[in-house]
């Protein structure tokens, strides 16, 4: 029987090799991005009493494929996704006459439309302004924000939740800095 303790002045005992154990995916056979998921789920749900559902199963198989798609490095998707499932899929808020694709879709300019509302509502803005703002919003011009002149001229600092800066100026000082980050930042999570 070999002494597997190493010995000064030997050489190196080899390093074990590491078995893989259970089911591996072959890399790029398919990929995964939202519309493969959306495809997916769209061909798994089943319809009852006139809404869209998911069995158990199936939506184990939704979540693993979400993870796979976070994973890759798109957690925005992934994320609006997963919420989609949880809070109008399982709970049977969709409708069996519409495609998943549509209703998530419909969902998500819903949630941008929130989130445009609440931002205008919280500093004192016109939100048909800054919806057409962050709808005219280009990644290519990333510091640039649409309708900037007109969105600050439609400021009401008085109707604004947020009065933390005390006046109309300082709130327009602030609120110049936030607006090209949150115009962004809801043009990539909703588009």
């Amino acid at each position: 029987m070999k002494n597997l303790t190493w010995q000064p002045g030997t050489p190196p005992l080899p390093a074990p090799v590491n078995i893989l154990v259970g089911k591996t995916k072959l890399a790029g056979t398919q990929v995964i991005d939202a519309d493969y998921i959306l495809g997916l789920i769209d061909s798994k749900i089943t319809s009852s009493n006139g809404v869209q559902t998911v069995d158990s199963e199936t939506l184990r198989i939704i979540y693993q494929q979400i993870q796979e798609l976070s994973n890759m490095g798109d957690n925005e998707q992934a994320q609006l996704l997963k919420e989609f499932v949880d809070t109008e899929l399982v709970p049977g808020n969709l409708s069996s006459g519409m495609n998943f694709d549509e209703a998530f879709e419909i969902w998500k300019a819903k949630q941008m439309q929130k989130a445009v509302n609440d931002f205008s509502s919280e500093w004192g803005l016109d939100s048909k302004l800054l919806e057409k703002s962050v709808s005219s919003y280009s990644t290519s011009l990333p510091d640039a924000v649409p309708y900037i002149n007109e969105l600050i001229s439609s400021i009401d600092f008085e109707k604004a939740k947020n009065q933390t800066a005390g006046n109309r100026l300082r709130h327009i000082m602030i609120l110049t800095e936030k607006l090209p980050n949150l115009i962004a930042e809801v043009r990539q999570r909703y588009n």
